[in-house]
């Protein structure tokens, strides 16, 4: 499934030029996650596991950056990050980023410089926001990274194919989620992989989906997962099932495979909101749930063609018996999510 960036391609100019270079980045977020589990892939003619994410699409989260390359240092600018003697300097003017982020946009930025083998070293100045609920899997350090990628070369005069994207965000970041990439697809969450695990289709589910947090945010990396042989095997089966249901267009199906990770996933994350998800299923007509591997986001899956009013009462129901009282609560489509990327 494909990332849409919005701001037009820009004309091919002098590397010099300060007019800023724009990119947007819409997340395919893990907080309407569908299922996380284990995945075989073959490395070096042998084969291993890793631990495979399938998301669901979202364009309600998105991160925003502007890259301007200058011959001298602009007045007042200074670089946080100094990668080394022989890389540019960057200097991030950041709109509500934690040292982390400013981090990894910087190493971003260096990144696509050497990737494109720019031989001058002009001094960056990056700008930029998103809206990404920060350490939850949500994707937020995955859409800074493809958006400052994408903006840096587009300040050279050039567009980056997706395979280029996401071979330059394999080396900034360890399980970087595949924005860009056209087709459903399985991520590693722990590899620094440089094409998804395995593509799954063309056709992505479809689904009304209501979604909201559940209180603090969980590191990603503190989710311990250990599987016996026998729930191996059920992973390849389930794997397989995705795959049949993306191909075939089978949202049912996959709403159901997306509610038997949710449970499981309680053996690590455990959710106070769990029930208020199985009431979905019983008593909205939703066809099924799915719960982030960080346990931090909810997400009712009900059939495209559900009333909007009925929707209006499931939210409804949630603000009022959350067991978190800074509950947002959001709906999207995800067939207007996946036809906005086409």
């Amino acid at each position: 499934m494909e990332t849409t960036f919005y701001m037009p391609k820009p004309a091919n100019r002098p590397l010099l030029d300060a007019i800023g270079s724009l990119a947007t980045a819409e997340v395919f977020t893990h907080k309407g996650e569908y299922l996380q589990g284990p995945i075989p892939l073959v490395v070096d003619g042998r084969e291993r596991y890793t631990m495979g994410v399938f998301s669901l699409l979202d364009d309600l989260n998105s991160a925003f950056v502007d890259v301007r390359a200058h011959k001298h240092s602009p007045i007042g600018s200074h670089a946080q990050y100094q990668t080394g003697d022989d890389s540019p300097a960057v200097s991030v003017h950041a709109n509500g980023w934690n040292d982390g982020e400013v981090k990894i946009v910087t190493i971003s930025v260096v990144a696509t410089w050497k990737w494109l083998k720019i031989k001058e070293k002009p001094h960056y100045e990056v700008y930029g926001y998103h809206d990404i609920l920060v350490g939850a899997g949500s994707g937020s350090s995955s859409a800074l990274i493809e958006a400052a990628i994408i903006a840096t070369a587009r300040e050279h005069g050039r567009e980056l194919d997706y395979e280029e994207i996401y071979s330059i965000h394999a080396e900034v970041e360890s399980g970087s989620d595949a924005l860009t990439y056209p087709q459903a697809s399985v991520v590693a969450g722990r590899l620094p992989l440089t094409s998804p695990v395995k593509v799954m289709g063309w056709r992505p589910p479809s689904f009304k989906a209501i979604t909201w947090s559940t209180g603090d945010s969980v590191s990603t990396g503190s989710v311990k997962f250990s599987y016996t042989e026998p729930e191996m095997l059920l992973w390849r089966v389930r794997w397989a099932s995705v795959e049949r249901a993306v191909r075939t267009g089978d949202s049912r199906r996959l709403a159901t495979l997306a509610m038997a990770s949710a449970d499981e996933n309680q053996k690590r994350n455990i959710s106070r909101d769990l029930p208020l998800l199985i009431h979905a299923v019983s008593n909205f007509g939703a066809l099924g749930y799915s719960v982030a591997h960080t346990g931090s986001y909810h997400t009712a899956l009900f059939p495209s063609t559900v009333e909007r009013d009925l929707l209006d009462s499931f939210s409804d129901h949630v603000r009022t018996h959350s067991k978190h009282l800074a509950t947002e609560v959001r709906v999207f489509d995800t067939t207007q999510a996946a036809e906005r990327r086409k």
